[in-house]
């Protein structure tokens, strides 16, 4: 491939992006990750990039007692812990023009599974996961 035919994260990146605010709670996560196929959110203060939470995040604080005869009250209080308790804030992102083999580098390098697409402003503008690199490298640059 050509240095003119370089593809960028734009020809890739998910531009719906699903997001939540720093308050939202754990049993919020919670019901979300239950309903979507998608497995990482973006957290924003007036549309601007703040953190990332994953299910494997939500995952970590839920209790294994939740909804079983071992439940205890402490269980059931974890679910009001808020998005800013437990997501990400130190962010590696991206912008559309950042070349689809460095976004790749940056996703095996830090150990992350996705990379949030950001304006210079902070402002949200999508997402790239490892799935969607890798959905690349497998089958080209076609649109699906």
């Amino acid at each position: 491939m050509s240095e003119e035919q370089i593809l960028t994260v734009e020809s890739i990146m998910s531009a719906e992006v699903h997001t939540v605010i720093p308050e939202t709670t754990l049993g919020e996560l919670k019901e979300v990750f239950e309903r979507v196929h998608y497995h990482h959110l973006l957290v924003h203060e007036k549309d601007v990039l703040v953190g990332v939470v994953s299910d494997r995040d939500v995952a970590k604080y839920l209790s294994p007692f939740l909804d079983t005869h071992n439940e205890r009250s402490d269980d059931r209080q974890q679910l009001k812990l808020n998005v800013a308790d437990i997501m990400t804030r130190e962010l590696i992102t991206v912008d559309r023009e950042t070349s689809i083999d460095f976004a790749s580098i940056l996703l095996l390098e830090n150990n992350i599974s996705c990379l949030p697409v950001v304006k210079e402003n902070g402002e949200i503008d999508g997402i790239l996961s490892w799935k969607d690199i890798l959905k690349y490298h497998v089958y080209g640059a076609e649109d699906e």
